[in-house]
């Protein structure tokens, strides 16, 4: 009884089904022509065999042998023409694979994306290794597969004609090459699977050295990163010597029995040509039969040999297809949807509406939020004690945090229509203009415009460059509360009608948190949906509606 395999590769084997169902059509000409190529070989050894016993025993001319000779050229023409058009065929049905590939993965991570669950960037490297280690797969195995069966079927019943002896040698050699392989590659698919995710896992660990460098250097940790790195390059290096461990075994395997098998074969029509034995039909040898099942023999084992080789190739895309594969909805993403989801909050009035949303921090900690209705054109304020969610539900709204319940925005709020208002604003080491031209660019005079409903106009008329002033790195020049009411500017020039904005007071002096206030209740004023979570209890009056969340964590 075979072991049942895990999840993972099930979900593997059943993703590269799918797969190869997509690319059916140019797997089946190259299988006709592997399976012409062997028709050919049958044939062309044949005509050898028959051109040497013509020959050389019964002392024929050459010029007899015309049409042997023809079909000799013509089955020659064949072998060497079919593997061109076979790999033609292959080369076609690995691109198309590849490709579908790519685009399925794409699209899982726009799911993802939507449903509040982005990929990291290390898993843009699952389109460079993994993708490309289908390739053997589609390329050798698939049609290999059905090859090894076919092609050495097609010689067997040959050699079962022409000496039943010699077939039957073949016979009993041949399904013992494969049981033995298959002894010996018990867990490759997992040594592979294994050796994938050692890939993945130093390709996530170096990015997120490299995303968390100045943080190492501050903490001055470049000793326990480097060891990190160096962990997991060992890792990666065991897994790979594994996997080369078996190639190399089943290799091995293969050759000693194919080996074995052709002596075989070869004893036994060598002594029988020479008269040393007599029973098994041995006495009737000729130098044509003889010959001819010689020359078949390594050719049975041909196809053995190729498939023996692209397993590996199977192997390798198992544990490729192990990480491409959508892993099986668990319960969690069952319940998880959308961020865009259209229902109630289609109706003009209602801009985001949730029921029973919740979010699972850890395994143990679940926070809850009650179901809320927030009417577009309003400013809303979530607030609660530190820790109760409010950040939380700021990453919800961003599609930044995976959550379970219903979550529904209005049709108008696409992630394109959304402006984040963040409690440390990004700002480069550039003049203000750029900043506030940081993904479009705005006239002078509405810049100006801006600044001036958010009391900066001061600030620009002491500037003496004025919009062409240099900021250091962070927004360095600017007070906190100016670098805020800058990044606020940036926000209201974008147009969107959807702003969430994360203690956008917190820590302000008096003026910047005031005008921050009245910038929100201006934009609320002219249709902007603005969702502010804060403690200010000032920003907390002057809102349309206000959203508490208490302490409401509990065990999952």
């Amino acid at each position: 009884m075979s072991a049942k395999l895990s999840p993972e590769l099930e979900a593997a084997s059943l993703y590269l089904k799918k797969l190869a169902v997509k690319v059916k059509r140019p797997i089946q000409w190259a299988f006709l022509f592997g399976l012409l190529k062997t028709f050919a070989i049958v044939v062309q050894l044949g005509c050898m065999a028959y051109v040497a016993q013509a020959v050389l025993a019964d002392n024929r001319p050459v010029e007899s042998l015309a049409y042997v000779w023809g079909g000799l050229i013509v089955s020659t023409l064949i072998r060497a023409s079919a593997p061109y058009w076979q790999q033609n065929f292959l080369q076609q049905a690995t691109f198309q694979a590849t490709q579908i590939a790519r685009k399925q993965l794409l699209e899982r991570w726009r799911r993802q994306t939507d449903a509040g669950m982005p990929p990291s960037a290390a898993d843009g490297a699952l389109q460079l290794e993994p993708v490309e280690a289908l390739k053997g797969y589609f390329n050798r195995y698939l049609v290999q597969q059905y090859l090894v069966v076919f092609s050495p079927l097609v010689i067997l019943i040959t050699c079962f004609y022409i000496n039943p002896v010699v077939g039957f040698l073949l016979l009993l050699s041949g399904p013992v090459i494969p049981l033995f392989m298959a002894l010996v590659g018990i867990g490759a698919e997992r040594l592979s699977q294994k050796h994938a995710q050692q890939t993945h896992a130093l390709s996530r660990i170096f990015t997120d050295k490299l995303r968390n460098l100045a943080t190492i250097q501050l903490f001055d940790a470049g000793s326990e990163a480097l060891s990190d790195v160096a962990a997991a390059g060992e890792e990666y290096r065991q897994a790979t010597m594994s996997t080369l461990k078996i190639a190399f075994l089943s290799s091995a395997v293969l050759e000693f029995f194919s080996s074995v098998a052709i002596a075989g074969v070869a004893l036994y029509v060598g002594f029988g040509l020479l008269g040393y034995i007599s029973w098994l039909g041995a006495d009737e040898l000729t130098l044509f039969s003889g010959l001819f099942v010689l020359l078949l023999a390594p050719e049975y084992f041909a196809p053995l040999r190729q498939f023996a080789q692209s397993y590996h190739d199977r192997a390798a895309a198992i544990g490729a297809a192990s990480m491409l594969a959508e892993p099986p909805m668990s319960e969690t993403l069952k319940e998880a949807k959308t961020l865009h989801k259209p229902g109630r909050a289609e109706s003009s009035k209602t801009a985001i509406h949730w029921q029973n949303l919740a979010v699972q921090l850890t395994p143990e900690l679940v926070i809850q939020y009650p179901d809320t209705d927030i009417n577009a054109g309003t400013l809303t304020v979530v607030s609660g004690p530190s820790g109760s969610g409010k950040s939380t539900l700021v990453r919800v709204l961003l599609g930044q945090q995976p959550y379970l319940g219903v979550l529904e925005l209005h049709e108008s709020f696409g992630k394109e229509r959304v402006a984040y208002f963040a409690q440390q604003p990004f700002l480069t080491a550039s003049s203000i203009r750029n900043n506030v031209n940081q993904y479009q660019t705005y006239a002078d005079v509405d810049i100006i415009n801006v600044f001036g409903q958010l009391n900066l106009g001061s600030l620009l008329a002491q500037l003496p460059d004025g919009l062409d002033t240099r900021l250091g790195e962070k927004g360095m020049g600017l007070s906190g509360g100016e670098r805020r009411r800058v990044a606020l500017a940036r926000c209201m020039l974008s147009g969107r009608n959807l702003i969430i904005a994360d203690e956008p007071t917190e820590n302000l002096d008096e003026v910047s948190a005031e005008a921050i206030r009245q910038a929100f209740k201006r934009l609320a004023q002219k249709g902007v949906t603005v969702i502010a979570a804060s403690h200010d209890p000032k920003l907390k009056r002057a809102a349309d509606q206000c959203l508490n969340i208490a302490m409401s964590g509990e065990t999952a």
